[in-house]
């Protein structure tokens, strides 16, 4: 009974869809904005394909590969229609939450007072699933979209728009997106409602600009004539002290290369981390929390290589400040006499 209707459905969907372009007629169903800003013949014929070949494969009970020819043609022309489809097949394959998912998708970007009645009556039914199950659905939506969404600190990780099942009660999203402030906004599910969650995003505000400091010229400098100059008697010279020049010791550079090499290290890890983290936001969600792992995994390496290379770094800065600053003084004494012609004799000795 469910696949004969579904296949009539979706046959009529097609015809509003794609009507203007095989035969002229209007399409009955408006799309979205984003739908409208790519709306070309070419798009629409892409669409098309996509879309028949995926009502091919539901006649033939291939559920994945019309969900996989479904999902293409709502990416090359966004539109409501193909979210109410793809909650149909869903639901023939006995996949509810992605049926719910997509069902409220539908109900979030269409009009008013379109067949809302059955489709709502459909949405609760699933919604009653999921609380027999001590489960409800969330979905998190940021404007802009894309930001990176965690529940609950670290328990779960996704891209906005961002859809999970969680137990109800009390719960925090946590926001982050480039250029925009972080935010965290709490809220609570209900057991037997599923709800959206949207956050608008607050652009970062720019830095204030760093005053210069003032130069210092040469006029605000008063240099003495000439430097002053001890006059010591030629019959009793002074003390004199000299200090044996600093040498580093090859333990030193060994522990200051080492440690240069683990924050190498860490650096280059950091930069993996970034590129994994950007790889999962252009992923589908299939593949999503594979890249994310990956990042993880790279984040903390970069953290532990910090961590020792600071460490061991921390330990050759103080090798090298102790053999820069340990300087064997060697004092050299001479006593002596000088006679009238310029003769002078003398002893010097170290101590």
């Amino acid at each position: 009974m469910f696949g004969h209707r579904t296949v009539v459905l979706l046959v009529t969907t097609a015809a509003s869809l794609f009507g203007s372009a095989a035969g002229g007629a209007e399409p009955n169903d408006a799309p979205p904005e984003s739908a409208r800003a790519t709306d070309t013949p070419n798009v629409r014929e892409r669409a098309k394909a996509f879309y028949e070949e995926g009502l091919k494969a539901y006649r033939a009970g291939k559920y994945s590969d019309a969900i996989d020819k479904l999902l293409e043609a709502e990416r090359v022309m966004p539109n409501v229609a193909f979210s109410y489809n793809i909650a149909l097949v869903y639901e023939a394959m006995g996949d509810e939450r992605s049926a719910l998912r997509w069902l409220r998708g539908y109900l979030r970007q269409s009009a008013a007072g379109t067949d809302q009645a059955a489709t709502l009556g459909k949405l609760r039914k699933f919604e009653s699933h999921l609380q027999a199950k001590g489960m409800q659905q969330v979905s998190v939506l940021s404007r802009p979209s894309g930001a990176t969404v965690k529940i609950d600190g670290i328990a779960m990780v996704g891209i906005t728009p961002f859809t999970a099942e969680l137990s109800p009660g009390s719960h925090v999203a946590t926001l982050t997106l480039d250029g925009y402030e972080l935010v965290q906004r709490p809220f609570e599910l209900r057991p037997d409602r599923s709800m959206d969650v949207e956050v608008p995003m607050v652009a970062q505000k720019a830095p204030l600009a760093l005053t210069p400091a003032p130069n210092v010229t040469s006029a605000t400098a008063t240099p003495s004539e000439k430097p002053l100059v001890a006059v010591t008697p030629a019959t009793q010279p002074a003390p004199t002290e000299k200090r044996v020049a600093a040498k580093v010791k090859p333990f030193t550079w060994s522990t200051l290369g080492v440690g240069s090499v683990l924050l190498g290290g860490a650096l280059a890890f950091e930069i993996k981390r970034r590129v994994n983290e950007s790889d999962a936001r252009s992923a589908p969600q299939s593949e999503y929390f594979e890249r994310y792992d990956q990042a993880e995994s790279a984040k903390r390496t970069s953290r532990v290589l910090v961590v020792a290379g600071s460490g061991v770094a921390l330990v050759g800065l103080g090798f090298l400040t102790y053999d820069l600053t340990r300087r064997d003084p060697v004092r050299t004494v001479t006593i002596g006499n000088c006679q009238l012609g310029g003769f002078c004799a003398g002893i010097a000795g170290h101590f």
